[in-house]
């Protein structure tokens, strides 16, 4: 029975390494995009078109690419004309974003917008009127506002839209 021993626990050691390698290259295989640079989810907002069918993004569509990084999600955004990526290099969320606002919304008609812009922090993404009207009904009565971080004016929303910079570019130099 002593003699046995060696030779069953060396069995179960070589049984237990195949087991090991066989789950590692099936998980391989089931989840490859896990070792990829690549969103999360693609879409036009508002819209049923397949991304994939578009080099660039069609008029009145905006482009969403949502990118999930330890369970915080952030949307890039393009908009009429620009390239749709197919290849990514490097994930957006690896540049810290400065928040513009404080607050986003219209005091009149209590629409709070600030909570879903906030997943469309992402550096180099402009929010625009035209993103403003897929996400709520804009009406005569709606007057966007928004409280400027850092300096607590309230303004009014740009026509233009508002561009996330980067963290470090957009402090300005005390020196």
């Amino acid at each position: 029975m002593e003699q046995v021993i060696p030779y069953v626990m060396r069995f179960l050691q070589m049984l237990s390494v195949a087991y090991t390698t066989l789950r590692t290259a099936w998980h391989n295989y089931r989840y490859p995009q896990l070792d990829t640079i690549r969103p999360h989810t693609r879409y036009f907002l508002a819209d049923p078109r397949n991304p994939d069918d578009w080099a660039s993004v069609p008029p009145d569509a905006i482009y969403v690419e949502e990118w999930m990084e330890n369970g915080h999600k952030r949307c890039v955004l393009r908009y009429s004309g620009e390239a749709i990526p197919s290849q990514w290099t490097e994930s957006p969320l690896t540049r810290n974003p400065r928040t513009p606002w404080i607050w986003v919304g219209d005091r009149d008609t209590e629409i709070d917008l600030t909570r879903t812009f906030n997943r469309y922090l992402v550096v180099g993404n402009r929010i625009t009127q035209e993103l403003v009207e897929k996400l709520i009904k804009v009406s005569d009565r709606t007057n966007l506002i928004y409280i400027q971080s850092g300096t607590f004016k309230e303004l009014k929303f740009p026509g233009d839209g508002l561009v996330i910079e980067e963290y470090e570019d957009a402090v300005p130099d005390r020196g």
